[in-house]
């Protein structure tokens, strides 16, 4: 399996310990991605949660899809990246967005598929390269 094009969805949270850790107001999150990224576009959705769908793109070009959930615990879920996309985009959360590096735990589509329910913990300092290396270890773990 080829790590630098397994593509996936990422689950990303709040810790167990602290479910609204991260503050996420899903309206500040909307503006917060516009000042980020040159193009954004998104929406808020009332189903049975209340929900922020979006979709922006780096100026490299990398493509982002997902949505941001605050009820239970805040959430953020990217679809469809490799691990260096998705590095790229948890750098700018952890980095820019969160009020402590040290509030992201994730996991992944092919764990929840497998059951796992462990709280994966990205690293809290470290460029997007470390971040990818966390990614793809995770990865391996889970596809063994």
């Amino acid at each position: 399996m080829d790590l630098d094009e397994y593509q996936t969805t990422y689950l990303l949270y709040a810790p167990a310990k602290n479910p609204s850790g991260w503050n996420l107001d899903l309206a500040a999150f909307g503006n917060a991605l516009q000042t980020a990224f040159p193009e954004v576009r998104y929406e808020t959705r009332q189903g049975r949660q209340v929900r922020l769908s979006f979709w922006a793109v780096t100026e490299d070009g990398i493509e982002f899809t997902g949505f941001a959930s605050n009820e239970g615990r805040d959430t953020v879920v990217l679809t469809d990246n490799t691990p260096d996309e998705a590095a790229v985009f948890i750098a700018w959360l952890r980095d820019s967005y969160l009020p402590s590096p040290d509030l992201i735990r994730f996991s992944s589509e092919p764990a929840v598929e497998e059951g796992i329910e462990t709280d994966w913990r990205m690293p809290a300092g470290g460029d997007t390269a470390r971040i990818a290396e966390e990614l793809k270890q995770h990865i391996q773990v889970v596809e063994r």
